[in-house]
């Protein structure tokens, strides 16, 4: 066992400071206000078969307040009866904003959605970001930058708050959401959960059976960038896009 390191001095003197601010002698040791979270495979595993279950039974409704919820939020929704139509209206979003050059990810959504096609007839060539042999990842990220729109898919999205989790997986390219001004994001029904515990809770489920190998993070995007300074002034999109778009099939 190895030995406990030791405390930087400069850390213990102000540790020291505050506590005798607070009128404290001794350290407060936390003690957690909630239970551990148990490891039982075969419970988590009915738990998420009842947020599927759920979800499928209410699909219509969740869809319509997702719809809601990102109009509050500031996203511009507009609803697609089937993939052809949604295709359609990123083709209409792109000609409306002045597009030029638009990069996309490589996601499996985009076979079922051929975007490509209706982009082309409006004047606007999609780029892949996908890494290759004549593309290194700098290149690609100077694509991304360069680009006046950014589309991709999503991992789930949550009616509750409006918010597109977004978690690596096979062709996802972050930079495609974060780099480029304006963003479509394409939602299929089976992606729309009602609220944050059921993505948790699948998320959890997927760690669980892949013994931890899985990813790490995720990316919430819950409506345009914005930013505030001290005096409360809030500027739109300075770390990521200032507009977005959700396009939401069914």
């Amino acid at each position: 066992m190895s030995p406990t390191p030791e405390e930087h001095p400069n850390k213990t003197a102000f540790l020291l400071r505050v506590r005798s601010a607070l009128g404290r002698t001794e350290p407060i040791v936390h003690m957690p206000d909630h239970p551990s979270l148990k490891s039982n495979a075969m419970r988590q595993q009915e738990k998420v078969r009842t947020i599927v279950a759920r979800n499928e039974a209410r699909r219509s409704s969740t869809l319509d307040r997702l719809a809601r919820t990102a109009a509050a939020a500031s996203w511009n929704v507009r609803r697609a009866g089937d993939a052809e139509e949604a295709a359609g209206i990123i083709a209409e979003i792109a000609q409306q904003s002045g597009v030029k050059s638009l990069v996309r990810s490589a996601e499996d959504v985009f076979k079922r959605v051929n975007i490509d096609t209706p982009l082309r007839s409006v004047g606007v060539s999609p780029a892949i970001l996908a890494s290759g042999r004549s593309r290194t990842r700098g290149a690609l990220r100077d694509m991304a930058f360069r680009a006046d729109m950014g589309v991709t898919g999503v991992s789930y999205a949550i009616a509750e708050t409006a918010s597109c989790a977004v978690t690596p997986r096979r062709g996802v390219a972050r930079l495609a959401s974060l780099a480029p001004p304006r963003l479509v994001l394409l939602i299929e029904p089976e992606q729309v959960l009602e609220t944050l515990d059921d993505f948790f809770a699948i998320t959890r489920l997927n760690r669980m059976q892949a013994r931890g190998r899985t990813a790490n993070y995720f990316n919430f995007i819950s409506g345009p960038s914005r930013t505030a300074d001290i005096e409360q002034t809030l500027t739109i999109g300075v770390h990521g896009p200032g507009e977005v778009h959700m396009v939401i099939l069914g």
